[in-house]
């Protein structure tokens, strides 16, 4: 059977197998063409392991990978194709991503490797994610495959609620990432392109737990609604604050909510109580910009004369822009350290330079601050981290 036939009966089979058969379906075709060993490792919710699909745990076990210390690790943080070579063939990982979403890693065993071969492992591993995405709103299994732990409900609703986790299209990349992944309750984020403008938003609700979690839901749905009807930035946090004002006793949301023009690089971002963005610049950060803050939504009602101006920045090629909750600056040592602004601008900027995509940026700085505290969070933190690497061919090309 020829590649491409190979990969259209793997798409054909998809649509009418079960959700949960997105492995034997790979595994299938993978056969046709003479692979062997086939396994597909996801990500778990900490950004820490890769774990195998259960279909791998039956017979001989296939054990999970760290993302540190192992080949699976190292292909998962490059988003490279890595090759073993041994007496039983070459052993070959390969991502599974789906635009910027890195789900994970496939590992297969081929007899010999060629441009041809490695061509075909890529696009199976690309085909792999998409599949994944796409059987994951039918079945538990894959959400399931990414738990080492029980999740909470306060976490379990965090999560229903996100998009994916990373996001990339013609030269602007963003990025998000919670902890602890396990038991977040207060913070979220949000974010959709539509018509050249990137719209994202981070959101850190007072308290922690299942009413935090209630009051961030409502934040974000609020946010989502807001967007959809086309609501400006200026106006935003007043429209939304007529949905959380009042509903929650004397509970509140910071947030800070932000738009990219794609094609230009203007970005404009107000903020309701929340931490003003980060910006990275030819290695080094921008001094904050001046901004007036909105009271936190659910505070009090926002005149539509009382509302504060967005901030602008003409964003160059290159940079990046870090929005974060409090929980990760505010972070403290078992010496009662802050974890502070200054230490995770430098952490940024060390990063910055490392060539790293955006999500692996994030998992190294979410890593940095888990093991500054003793590997355990004393309060939610979100990060969410956008990239401009300047306008499209395209864009570029109109007048």
């Amino acid at each position: 059977m020829t590649t491409v036939r190979a990969l259209s009966q793997l798409l054909r089979d998809a649509q009418t197998s079960s959700p949960e058969d997105v492995v034997a379906t790979l595994v299938g075709c993978a056969a046709s063409l003479g692979v062997r060993g086939l396994v597909l490792y996801l990500i778990d919710y900490e950004q820490q392991v890769l774990q195998p699909s259960p279909e791998h745990r039956t017979g001989e076990p296939v054990p999970a990978a760290t993302v540190l210390g192992t080949m699976a690790g190292r292909c998962f943080s490059t988003q490279a194709l890595l090759e073993s070579p041994g007496e039983d063939g070459t052993l070959v990982w390969v991502p599974v991503t789906e635009r910027a979403e890195r789900l994970g890693v496939l590992s297969m065993r081929v007899d010999a490797l060629d441009d041809e071969g490695r061509a075909f492992a890529e696009e199976l591993g690309l085909l792999a994610a998409l599949l994944v995405m796409a059987a994951s709103p039918y079945t538990d299994h894959f959400h399931l495959q990414r738990r080492r732990q029980e999740l909470d409900l306060a976490a379990e609703m965090q999560w229903s609620l996100l998009p994916p986790l990373a996001f990339s299209s013609a030269g602007t990349t963003v990025a998000g990432l919670l902890e602890p992944a396990y038991e977040v309750g207060g913070d979220c984020f949000d974010y959709a392109l539509n018509a050249g403008t990137l719209s994202l938003a981070v959101f850190d609700a007072m308290g922690h737990g299942l009413t935090s979690s209630v009051i961030s839901s409502l934040a974000v749905g609020a946010y989502r609604h807001a967007r959809r009807n086309q609501v400006p930035l200026d106006d935003l946090f007043r429209t939304m604050n007529h949905a959380v004002a009042g509903l929650m006793g004397d509970a509140f949301v910071t947030a800070l909510a932000a738009e990219l023009d794609v094609r230009t690089g203007l970005l404009r971002w107000t903020t309701a109580g929340h931490p003003c963005p980060v910006v990275v610049r030819n290695g080094s950060v921008l001094p904050d910009v001046e901004q007036t803050p909105n009271l936190p939504l659910g505070v009090g009602l926002i005149a539509h004369d009382e509302a504060a101006r967005p901030a602008e920045l003409a964003l160059q090629p290159g940079d990046r822009v870090l929005l974060y909750t409090d929980g990760v600056v505010e972070a403290r040592s078992p010496q009662d350290e802050e974890f502070g602004l200054d230490r995770l601008m430098d952490l940024l900027v060390r990063e910055s330079a490392s060539g790293l995509r955006a999500g692996e940026i994030l998992r190294r700085l979410v890593g940095t601050c888990l093991e500054f505290q003793g590997e355990r969070l004393r309060d939610d933190a979100t990060l969410l981290l956008l990239e401009w690497s300047g306008p499209s061919a395209k864009d570029a090309a109109q007048p």
